[in-house]
């Protein structure tokens, strides 16, 4: 029977190499998640948030007919209900690239 060997550390090339490495990784992922566009919709569909993967808040569709109607109280939720699933979405796509993380519209 041979006895357990331990397992032998990284040098510190070696470990400077690999965190050079996860930096190049993370940075690739944070420059593919700023290009990217997710949307949320509200679940009566009248409105449509556009953000970024990192959660930056680009734009506001909201449809017409909504005018028409003048009930303020659905639009308010309704554009609440996109942004949030806009969030989602952007944390969704970046756990994705990055891991768990945190995604907060601004």
């Amino acid at each position: 029977m041979q006895p357990h060997s331990k397992p032998v550390p990284p040098t510190f090339e070696e470990f400077m190499s690999n965190a050079q490495q996860m930096q190049d990784q993370m940075m690739n992922a944070q420059a593919e998640l700023a290009k990217a566009v997710v949307t949320g919709r509200s679940q009566d569909g009248t409105v449509v948030v556009m953000a970024t993967g990192l959660g930056k808040l680009h734009g506001v569709r909201v449809d017409p007919k909504v005018y028409e109607q003048r009930d303020v109280s659905s639009l308010q939720n309704a554009i609440a209900e996109a942004i949030r699933a806009a969030g989602a979405n952007a944390g969704n796509l970046a756990s994705q690239k990055l891991g768990d993380v945190e995604i907060n519209l601004h």
